[in-house]
């Protein structure tokens, strides 16, 4: 596949109505001839990450009231950290200026030891078969940007499909539900 559309976002229109991408916003990683995947990253989980470093024996020194996010319904139990560019780590790869990404669980240990930094652990992902978002695309499903680390760090995950949005100069309360299109 010459053209790709990763690394971008995917912003879900509202006639979306299925649970695991309603007005989500996916940063998608990775789009070839064999399919595409990505990681929700506004839906919140109630799993807290202190809960999650506890359970794998991980310390934790961040935030107590820190979330886990839910990155996708695929493979809940694989983990996979964002984290911003000021945290040089050997295991991670660049998505984009300021924003890296890395499924490695001393990645996220190291991560989690400091008492603050800008990074979210997601559970599960999103993934989509051989022209299965090609031709969700056609269907309208999807709005395409570019990344934009801000909204993964800066951007409460509630704010998130607004934000996005609103930076590709779209009204939220213009879209309609049912074609994908803007009223």
């Amino acid at each position: 596949m010459a053209d790709t559309l990763a690394p971008g976002f995917l912003i879900a229109l509202p006639h979306l109505q299925d649970d695991n991408f309603r007005q989500s916003v996916v940063l998608l990683l990775q789009q070839d001839d064999q399919g595409a995947m990505g990681v929700v990253i506004n839906r919140q989980s109630p799993l807290l990450l202190a809960e999650l470093c506890r359970e794998q024996s991980i310390p934790y020194a961040g935030p107590q009231a820190k979330s886990v996010r839910i990155g996708g319904p695929v493979r809940p139990e694989q983990g996979l950290v964002l984290y911003g560019g000021e945290h040089a780590d050997p295991e991670g790869e660049p998505v984009v200026d300021g924003l890296h990404v890395s499924a490695s669980r001393g990645t996220l240990a190291r991560l989690c030891s400091l008492p603050q930094g800008r990074f979210e652990c997601f559970t599960g992902y999103a993934g989509w078969g051989p022209g299965q978002l090609e031709r969700e695309l056609e269907e309208g499903t999807w709005l395409v940007s570019p990344p934009d680390a801000s909204l993964v760090f800066e951007t409460t995950p509630d704010a998130v499909w607004t934000s996005a949005l609103r930076a590709m100069g779209i009204d939220p309360a213009s879209l309609v539900s049912g074609g994908g299109g803007v009223a």
